[in-house]
């Protein structure tokens, strides 16, 4: 079975990640690069850029050399496809923990992995483009892990607890919300050099980019793991 879960993992990850780079490169990079003009300009006026201006910035984005963005793409297709084989690992993992193959169940598999990855932490810790200051890092990714642990452990309690034990699941909301009760670090000043809309299209396109991803990696874990099974059976 081990066997089985590595192999799938990488699959799983190595087409996952060749998706998620995809749909980065058509709804989440364009902006990046549109908020690292206004990184580099040092016009302080960010938030008033007339509409000439801000045509002005698209044109600078657009002329990046060939190689610096075809080395950005490889390093995110590298990085997207790593990340994806981990996660599919603790996914399929968990599907098999829980007996509930096919892909229609990794459809929620999928879901569970967005909320636990993306969805919680992102409720502290919005995305953020270049050009706007955020907690210190280290104090983001203690909150990110323990954001993350707490809420994967809180929805294993609430999933896998019998209906007997009303305690478990008490404390698996608990979980669920004590993130949140304690709350995200923040910076001890907020400074952006990003317009307010490039940002909720980022968080929006970050949001649906992610979402699509774990779908994708759910519904492949489950269907692969499935069609071993049945192969191994034979």
């Amino acid at each position: 079975m081990l066997r089985s879960i590595l192999i799938s993992a990488i699959l799983v990850g190595t087409i996952s990640g060749i998706f998620l780079t995809a749909v980065q490169q058509y709804k989440v990079t364009p902006l990046i690069l549109e908020a690292e003009t206004y990184e580099s300009s040092d016009d302080g006026h960010s938030h008033t850029h007339e509409k000439a201006e801000s045509t002005e910035h698209a044109d600078k984005a657009d002329s990046h050399s060939h190689d610096e963005s075809d080395q950005r793409l490889l390093l995110s297709l590298l990085s997207n496809i790593f990340a994806g084989i981990a996660f599919a690992f603790i996914t399929e993992a968990a599907i098999v923990y829980s007996e509930q193959k096919g892909w229609a169940k990794g459809i929620l598999w999928g879901l569970a992995g967005f909320i636990v990855f993306y969805a919680a932490p992102s409720l502290g810790l919005h995305p953020k483009l270049p050009g706007t200051s955020g907690a210190p890092l280290l104090h983001q990714q203690l909150w990110w892990v323990a954001t993350a642990t707490a809420t994967a452990a809180g929805i294993a309690m609430l999933v896998f607890s019998s209906k007997s034990k009303s305690l478990f699941k008490a404390i698996g909301v608990l979980l669920l919300a004590s993130p949140h009760i304690v709350g995200a670090p923040v910076p001890a000043q907020i400074i952006t050099s990003v317009p307010d809309l490039l940002m909720q299209k980022f968080v929006i396109a970050s949001a649906l980019t992610n979402v699509s991803f774990w779908l994708v990696l759910g519904v492949l874990s489950g269907y692969f793991l499935y069609k071993f099974d049945n192969h191994a059976a034979e």
